[in-house]
């Protein structure tokens, strides 16, 4: 197979030399990409620039803001060049839109450096769902999605997972499968997951990393 694996976080400017990101390293995308990749699958990584990097040569592409993540996760699906997505990435759901220092406004990024004497308020604007647009670009592919709860119960997570499901505007938009996680459970040796299906059931219940690369690699090929 062909498989793309987005990873990451992204980093939305304030100033030329703040950013608004997240916790993400990339080492759950790094290690979907070094095991498909040592399974004799053909590998390219979309990850961010300060992510982990995989182990093995593996066609890897960088990207920093939201918008550098949009462009080449559209450019990489029109290439219509994959079997399988497995979107890993954590996109940020708000970007900067401007900055207030002292009363004036800028664009975001636009100044140096604010200092720590002047008044700054920061306004955001939502972005979309970049999942809800992969299979518009790669009708033919199938994709992984995931979703990322925080000490959330049994519950919580499948109602949090079916609103991934839900959120495009056809069912032949949304993900074959959804992979849900909480933060909670997360350590360094655990990683215990849950992979569902479009009709919400538990297609696959992980424990650890490579347990997940291996049911992913076997729901991609069936």
């Amino acid at each position: 197979m062909k498989i793309l694996i987005t990873g990451g976080g992204s980093e939305e400017p304030i100033d030329n030399v703040r950013y608004i990101s997240n916790f993400s390293s990339g080492r759950t995308a790094a290690f979907f990409a070094d095991y498909f990749s040592k399974k004799g699958h053909t590998v390219t990584l979309l990850t961010s620039i300060k992510a982990i990097k995989p182990l093995t040569e593996i066609n890897t592409i960088t990207y920093r803001t939201f918008n550098d993540l949009k462009s080449a996760l559209e450019k990489e699906c029109k290439s219509l060049s994959y079997d399988g997505v497995i979107h890993a990435a954590a996109v940020s759901d708000y970007s900067v839109a401007s900055i207030i220092v002292d009363g004036n406004e800028y664009p975001a990024g636009s100044i140096p450096k604010v200092s720590g004497g002047q008044e700054l308020t920061i306004k955001m604007k939502k972005n979309p769902k970049l999942v809800d647009f992969i299979k518009s670009w790669a009708k033919d592919i199938k994709l992984v999605a995931f979703k990322l709860t925080s000490q959330a119960d049994s519950e919580e997570r499948k109602k949090a997972v079916k609103k991934v499901f839900d959120s495009t505007q056809s069912s032949l938009l949304c993900p074959d499968y959804v992979v849900s996680n909480d933060l909670s459970e997360i350590t360094e040796e655990k990683h215990p997951c849950v992979i569902y299906s479009k009709e919400m059931k538990a297609e696959r219940k992980t424990e650890n990393l490579e347990e997940l690369s291996r049911a992913m690699e076997e729901l991609l090929e069936g």
